[in-house]
């Protein structure tokens, strides 16, 4: 009977210490607790944020509700959708992440007014051009530009070894 109590005192113990970031210390060292948070030293994953851009929308602190009435916390998330914009001031195409309540407004209040509003800079966005000499330019160059890569065989080089190849 004493052993269990010893055992007991010694197991609350251990929760205190685990509580006060002693066994988070130890998790980490053993290299099984850097999954959940990470190492020492290192930065943060990013990620990207479930944000409006241009409401500024974002997801919102609930709880769900058992049939028990037992309440566990929950986040009701914003309706994010990618949105390509156009934007006519400047003939092209934006690309946003925006709250489906933000698109209706979009539709009334306009672009300029709803960028202007929220302090967002629509010239460091992504974009697609629409105007006619882009489109001309695209449709006399087909296919996407492609950076070189500098390990790649050349071309001669490439024509030897085939001839070589052919002729064994």
């Amino acid at each position: 009977m004493a052993a269990l109590g010893r055992t007991a005192t010694l197991g609350s113990s251990s929760r205190t210490q685990f509580a006060r970031g002693a066994g988070m210390a130890r998790l980490e060292a053993s290299g099984r607790g850097s999954l959940a948070r990470g190492t020492a030293g290192s930065t943060p994953p990013v990620q990207m944020s479930r944000r409006c851009d241009l409401t500024g929308k974002k997801a919102n602190n609930g709880y769900a509700v058992s049939f028990s009435h037992r309440r566990s916390k929950k986040l009701q998330q914003a309706n994010l959708q990618w949105k390509r914009v156009f934007w006519a001031k400047e003939n092209r195409f934006v690309r946003l992440k925006l709250s489906t309540k933000a698109i209706k407004t979009l539709e009334r209040n306009g672009l300029d007014a709803m960028a202007k509003e929220a302090g967002l800079d629509l010239y460091a966005l992504p974009y697609q051009d629409a105007s006619p000499a882009r489109q001309e330019y695209v449709a006399k160059h087909p296919g996407s530009p492609k950076a070189k890569n500098p390990r790649a065989m050349k071309e001669s080089t490439r024509q030897e070894k085939l001839k070589a190849a052919l002729s064994n």
